[in-house]
């Protein structure tokens, strides 16, 4: 009973710092990037209360289509991608009709007030 009580708090822990309203994210590719006008490396500030993206480094020209809790989709007319950002597993995919580049992503707090 006690372990189940404990699996339950650490849920509702994990939970609310998922909601965390404001995050850095900084993403790479390890192997060679299809797209060569892409960067190996790019990181960003992503505020979930004022649902926007802010670009810190590379991969830069990105509109929100999509902003939700599970995945962040955003479109680049520059560059002619779509990237989809998976919140669940931190992938963030980067594509268009000719190439596929999934960079792994890692959070950094940028401010740690959780959502109320």
């Amino acid at each position: 009973m006690r372990l189940i009580i404990l699996f339950f708090i650490s849920l509702i822990f994990l939970f609310k710092e998922n909601l965390a309203n404001e995050f850095k994210l900084i993403c790479e590719n390890k192997k060679q990037v299809n797209n060569i006008k892409l960067s190996n490396r790019f990181s960003k500030i992503i505020n979930f209360n004022n649902k926007t993206v802010e670009n810190i480094s590379g991969n830069y020209f990105d509109k929100i289509l999509i902003f939700n809790k599970y995945e962040l989709i955003m479109q680049n007319n520059i560059f002619q991608t779509t990237s989809s950002f998976n919140l669940i597993n931190g992938e963030w995919t980067v594509y268009n009709e000719k190439f596929i580049d999934i960079y792994s992503c890692k959070k950094k707090g940028v401010n740690q007030k959780l959502t109320p």
